[in-house]
């Protein structure tokens, strides 16, 4: 009895030993694992919240700006009327929430008689009223002061650093200059916004994605603007606050800032290790988001440290089941040999011995009985998974079929127009698009990608292809076309897909072309005389990430004779086995060589049988989708004053 003892505990030992191996190894690999996965989420989460921000911010700027120049030539043309500058600053006050201040500042001596004029309108701090005045003196020699005087010397709108406005409205400000010029296009003053930093303080301060992280911005010279101190702003920079610290890190952080880059660097901050994401504003200001590490794993810990007492109450309580479990069996398990080796040779129905003792060889019968009937089981389950899976190639293959027929095929035959599409979906479906629509002598076209591929990709392909034939053929701006696309797509889009975008209407009696690209590849333009070059079109973001955004459209007249060639990155991203793409400068090698008496289908052809030859076989990695669009019509000329895109 004592030899059993002796066996059952060593063998309980060593049950124990290679689970706690095998456990600790799962556990650290775990706990690593985790930590870079938190990690990884908290520098992207980190770099959204910092592009939010900067997005919001800018988006202040901007209205700014534009409030600015809508109103320039206004002044410019009643500039001697005294009332009605006062009237403008006070409007550019009042209609506009984020403006405190606004002055019309003139050249000294512009006026007889009147060394300094400026007209000042600025709203209150602590009444919100509105007051004007006139704030050019000898006191307040504003020639001399930044915002005068660096947009007088480039000649062009400028944002100074922030100061202390002891002149006028008494607070924190930045001031927008926008030159004013006379009919000889001499400068003759300056028209100014004042934004307040007290309102870039609170949004800087409500950024906190963590207990111990928080938000600062600089100037160009690296003074604070806005910091969770207040003490800083404009009595500090970030390299005085850098040289504070240990780590000289802090000192290239403050650097690439200041150079208007953009980046995630790790570094310690008050002995605590941090990383901070920074990015440029417009202005030329930067801001920038600290995070403590400690923070990020604080969860992570309490997660590991509860496994761990988990695991070693677990294994403990292993040790003792085992061994007790060990003690009470000691009947051999030879007879089962045969039947073991019987069913190892493939004869999976076996009989198996019965047993009629509970102990050991029971249980070792019922694994053999159960692992027999486990085969078994499986023998069937994969028959019926082959043809499940026939079944579901099937389906696919319908599913393509669906989603081909969901494009339209009938492509138009005209005398003034000829069009062509195709789409190659990398796997069963994909999430390439195109269409069109007449209306009339207007032909209104769209070419997309959706992110992604696969049957989701497809889902969402369909919903752009049914907004976009529904809202297009209203008659609307391409740019508002867009704009309700994209609103349609942000409803619901939980998954956060986009689609790229480029969308146009053509006027086939004119040659008169609208179109609005979102984040789409540039088009290619032929022109008759053979030349190819890439249409450039406004920056816009794809479609599906931002509701409400301000899609921007575009109008150039086409000539006679010019053929436009749209397609998605599956034509410049094919690549060989070796990773070349076909890229760009092959793409407009191709069109050069196009023939203006080419069809746009053997066009849409060649260009497709030119990708699949450039990667000698290997395996489409994107959908792929190519239309053409041959403007045959002579009754129109180009206007030579019309807007170009240089190539």
């Amino acid at each position: 009895m004592s030899l059993k003892k002796n066996f059952a505990s060593r063998l309980s030992l060593y049950v124990l030993l290679l689970t706690a191996g095998l456990m600790l190894v799962v556990t650290v690999l775990s706990a690593l694992f985790a930590a870079d996965s938190v990690k990884r989420e908290a520098d992207t989460m980190a770099s959204k919240v910092l592009d939010n921000a900067i997005l919001e911010i800018e988006q202040v700027i901007t209205e700014v700006e534009r409030a600015v120049d809508n109103v320039d030539w206004l002044v410019e043309q009643n500039i001697s009327d005294e009332q009605f500058l006062y009237t403008v600053t006070r409007e550019l006050v009042m209609t506009n929430p984020n403006i405190i201040g606004s002055a019309v500042a003139f050249e000294p001596g512009y006026f007889k008689g009147r060394p300094y004029f400026a007209p000042y309108s600025y709203e209150g701090d602590v009444s919100h009223e509105i007051h004007s005045m006139q704030m050019g003196n000898e006191q307040y020699d504003y020639p001399t002061l930044d915002w005068y005087q660096i947009p007088k010397l480039l000649g062009r709108p400028y944002w100074s650093e922030p100061y202390y406005d002891d002149g006028g409205s008494g607070q924190r400000i930045s001031t927008y200059s926008m030159p004013l010029k006379d009919a000889d296009g001499q400068m003759i003053g300056i028209l100014t916004a004042d934004i307040s930093l007290a309102w870039l303080s609170e949004k800087v301060a409500s950024i906190k994605p963590y207990e111990n992280a928080y938000t600062f911005m600089i100037g160009r010279n690296g003074a604070y603007i806005a910091h969770s101190d207040p003490e800083k702003v404009l009595n500090e920079t970030i390299f005085t606050s850098a040289l504070e610290m240990t780590d000289t890190t802090a000192l290239y952080i403050g650097r690439e800032m200041v150079a208007g880059h953009r980046g995630m660097v790790p570094f310690m901050n008050d002995d605590a290790h941090s990383f901070m994401v920074f990015g440029p504003l417009s202005n030329g200001w930067s801001m920038g988001l600290v995070c403590t590490y400690r923070d990020i794993y604080h969860d992570v810990m309490g997660v590991i440290l509860f496994l761990g007492a988990l695991l070693l109450l677990g294994l403990l309580g292993l040790f003792f089941g085992t061994r007790s479990l060990i003690r009470k069996q000691t009947m051999p398990i030879v007879e089962f040999t045969n039947s073991a080796m019987t069913i190892a040779k493939g004869n999976f129905k076996a009989k198996i011995p019965e047993v009629r003792s509970t102990d050991e060889l029971r249980k070792l019968r019922d694994s053999l009985n159960y692992m027999q009937q486990s085969i078994n089981d499986y023998i069937q389950e994969l028959k019926t998974t082959t043809a499940s899976n026939e079944r579901y190639e099937s389906e696919l293959n319908i599913a393509r079929e669906i989603q081909m027929s969901m494009l339209p095929q009938n492509f138009p035959k005209r005398p003034d127009c000829d069009l062509y599409a195709m789409v190659q979906p990398a796997k069963e479906v994909g999430g390439d698009l195109y269409d069109f629509i007449e209306v009339g002598n207007r032909l209104f076209f769209l070419v997309g990608d959706v992110s992604g591929k696969g049957v989701p990709a497809a889902l969402f392909m369909a919903i752009t292809r049914a907004a976009f034939r529904f809202i297009g053929a209203l008659g609307l701006s391409m740019s508002e076309v867009v704009s309700r696309v994209n609103n349609c797509l942000c409803d619901g889009n939980k998954n956060e897909m986009f689609v790229t975008l480029f969308a146009g209407s053509l006027d086939l009696e004119t040659g008169e072309m609208a179109y609005c690209n979102a984040g789409h590849n540039p088009i290619v333009v032929i022109s008759p005389d053979g030349s190819a070059s890439f249409l450039r079109a406004k920056p816009n973001l794809a479609a599906g990430l931002f509701e409400n955004f301000p899609y921007q459209d575009e109008k150039i007249r086409l000539e006679p004779g010019t053929r436009l060639v749209l397609y998605t990155d599956g034509v410049t991203e094919a690549e060989r086995e070796d990773k070349t793409q076909f890229g760009d400068e092959a793409l407009l090698a191709w069109a050069g060589k196009m023939s203006p008496s080419v069809s746009s289908n053997a066009s849409v052809l060649d260009l497709y049988s030119h990708v699949k030859a450039f990667t000698h076989g290997a395996d489409q990695n994107d959908d792929i989708t190519i239309l053409s669009i041959h403007l045959k019509n002579n009754n129109h000329s180009l206007n030579e004053n019309d807007e170009r895109n240089d190539q």
